[in-house]
């Protein structure tokens, strides 16, 4: 068996387990991903130091309390989304083989290339979005009622604030044109289940029309020993729009910065959902593009010498 598969069966019994814990642990988690995200300042350079600096204070901010409101929310998704998500284990744990999952990095490696220019793009309007005191407790805002399943007018407003920013606007239309309509705006990492469980929250909408927001909650297993813990804010662009985000998905999460920034990049596919797919993905070498997450804030454990290392993951998104 996979060491995939592997990791992927004990992230299921890690969620429903820390689905019935109390507050306390999860308390100390996000205590622990604000520390951790702290400490990331150095991991690069002097050159840069300074920047990240800011970034990790800024992420620190949004994301200290994110795995504290979020762990009801994630649990009544998985309770609704159990058959599902359970789907997605079993046929994970038959198809998703070592040699497959070499080849995903070897696309998602290819798309990261790609789509450099964008995903460099997608950083440095994080990093305006963060530093910026409006936009910055806009996305605290965003970030807060994402994490607690609320989506009501002032989400709504703020969302469409957000959207007029220069940085938001000039990143949505590059996005656009290259087939990515939709943005999210969110926090993740594993700070929210522990080690060897991923998590995420958010809001999505489509660009610029915002005919949809979305507000959604993913979770995933990851291959090998995730070391400590880290939550990040994360800014991505989607094939979908915000309605057809939910479903299973296979991420790569790539250890490369992108510019100056201190951070990786996911690189998430549609993930095959029925034999048939999964024959095709083994035979072909091919999958979907579903959409690029930037993560900043994130620590570098992985950063390999070329510049890009790799961890898959299988998981799946609730959107409400």
């Amino acid at each position: 068996m996979s060491s995939l598969s592997k990791s992927f069966k004990k992230a299921v019994k890690k969620v429903k387990k820390t689905a019935k814990q109390a507050g306390n642990t999860v308390a100390n988690t996000a205590n622990q991903a604000a520390g951790a995200v702290t400490g990331t300042a150095g991991t690069v350079s002097n050159q840069v130091s300074r920047e990240a600096e800011q970034l990790a204070r800024e992420v620190d901010a949004i994301t200290r309390d994110t795995a504290k409101l979020a762990e009801q929310a994630y649990a009544e998704s998985l309770a609704a989304g159990e058959a599902a998500w359970n789907e997605v284990v079993e046929l994970s744990t038959r198809f998703l083989t070592d040699a497959l999952s070499d080849v995903a990095e070897a696309l998602a490696e290819d798309v990261y290339r790609k789509y450099l220019p964008l995903i460099e793009d997608m950083a440095e309007t994080g990093y305006a979005l963060l530093t910026n005191p409006t936009r910055h407790q806009e996305v605290d805002f965003l970030v807060g009622q994402s994490s607690q399943k609320k989506k009501d007018e002032d989400t709504r407003k703020t969302v469409s604030s957000l959207s007029q920013d220069e940085s938001v606007q000039r990143t949505g239309n590059n996005a656009r044109s290259r087939g990515l309509g939709t943005l999210s705006i969110g926090s993740g990492g594993s700070g929210t289940f522990g080690a060897g469980v991923e998590g995420s929250v958010g809001v999505a909408f489509d660009h610029p029309a915002q005919t949809q927001l979305r507000g959604f909650f993913g979770i995933g297993g990851v291959a090998g020993i995730t070391q400590g813990v880290s939550m990040n804010f994360q800014f991505g662009a989607w094939a979908d729009m915000p309605s057809k985000l939910a479903g299973p998905v296979l991420a790569v999460s790539l250890g490369a910065g992108a510019g100056k920034f201190c951070g990786g990049t996911q690189v998430i596919f549609k993930m095959p959902v029925t034999e048939k797919e999964w024959t095709a993905f083994a035979t072909t070498g091919r999958l979907d593009l579903a959409g690029l997450v930037v993560c900043l804030g994130a620590e570098l454990s992985n950063f390999s010498k070329d510049g890009v290392s790799a961890t898959v993951s299988c998981g799946y998104t609730w959107v409400y």
